[in-house]
């Protein structure tokens, strides 16, 4: 009996100093909207090593980024909860995550990944409930066509990125 004790205690203990996700949300999209953003994902691993990814429709710089920190780092205590942060935009040539991305990157390339398994590509027109794509082809005659897919359809979205 004294060890299920000592193990719920431990346990108690660890949760205790464990920065938890809706705590660590809510205080960077809270400041995140002040600066104009939107926060696209947070990972805490059981380490504690916590990593924010936000973004802004005319993009994250340095000085945005550790205002955020700074943000952060001024509402947990590092004696009570041992953990690392890192702060960062999503990165051009990862998934999209939220809606905004979309909306961010209307007029721009991207590739679209289907559930089924097959590849759309084209510049996104408008993102609702559907992404709205049009993908230009070259041939003798200049040729438009619009792919229209559901988002539920959708695996995954990444930017089109073209070294010219």
């Amino acid at each position: 009996m004294h060890g299920i004790c000592s193990e719920e205690a431990e346990a108690s203990s660890f949760f205790r100093y464990m920065i938890l996700d809706k705590d660590i949300r809510n205080i960077a999209e809270e400041r995140i909207k002040k600066i104009g953003g939107y926060l696209v994902d947070i990972k805490i691993s059981y380490t504690n090593d916590i990593t924010i990814l936000f973004d802004k429709i005319d993009g994250v710089n340095f000085n945005d980024c550790s205002d955020l920190s700074r943000y952060i780092e001024a509402r947990f205590d590092r004696d009570e909860q041992d953990y690392s942060l890192t702060v960062c935009s999503p990165g051009i040539d990862k998934p999209f995550l939220v809606e905004e991305q979309y909306k961010k990157h209307i007029g721009k390339e991207v590739k679209v990944l289907l559930k089924d398994g097959k590849r759309k590509s084209g510049e996104i027109l408008s993102y609702n409930d559907t992404l709205i794509l049009v993908n230009k082809k070259r041939s003798v005659k200049f040729k438009e066509e619009r792919i229209i897919i559901p988002k539920e359809n959708i695996k995954e979205t990444k930017l089109k990125i073209n070294f010219k």
